[in-house]
């Protein structure tokens, strides 16, 4: 399993089969390019088709989960309420 960085800064784990030098290059130019939402759509899957690579998994970062539910809280809590609330 390795770590990856998305378009939209996720970090996320990816488990393939085979694990070779040359499908790690494949994914480190690849998922760069990709925003998580793309990847969860089965675009990755799609680039990787005619390589004959199986992804086995493909898991957020801990980190980052945190850092999405920090960033929800302070924009909800940014957003003007009306008085008593």
């Amino acid at each position: 399993m390795k770590k990856f960085e998305t378009r939209d800064n996720k970090s996320i784990k990816v488990k393939v089969d085979p694990n070779t030098d040359e499908v790690m290059d494949l994914l480190i130019n690849t998922i760069p390019r990709l925003s998580y939402d793309e990847i969860l759509d089965g675009e990755l899957e799609k680039r990787l088709k005619d390589s004959d690579v199986k992804i086995e998994s493909i898991e957020l970062s801990f980190g980052d989960d945190i850092k999405q539910i920090f960033l929800s809280k302070a924009i909800f809590d940014a957003i003007s309420k009306p008085p008593g609330f």
